[in-house]
């Protein structure tokens, strides 16, 4: 029988799918805080009749809570995975 064909990748750097996983996951959290605020904001707006103001509030609050969130994942969790690989 065969052995298994091992990948010749340099010890500590990602295979690009895990790279593609990661990064697919920051946007949808991005997409995800901004939709779960904004659809907040739409059902108060509903129960207290102030148009679009909440939902406003609530879509900027939300990409304000996304952005830091890629923020810190990528700029300062980043710096701490690429000085442990070295």
């Amino acid at each position: 029988m065969p052995e298994p064909v091992q990948s010749e990748m340099p010890e500590g750097s990602d295979p690009m799918l895990v790279s593609v996983a990661r990064y697919s996951g920051y946007g949808l959290q991005l997409a995800a805080a901004v939709g779960l605020l904004m659809a907040a904001g739409w059902w108060v707006d509903g129960k207290l009749g102030t148009a679009p103001l909440v939902t406003i509030v609530g879509a900027l609050g939300g990409g304000a809570a996304g952005f830091y969130s890629l923020y810190l994942h990528l700029l300062v969790k980043g710096r701490g995975r690429k000085s442990s690989e070295r």
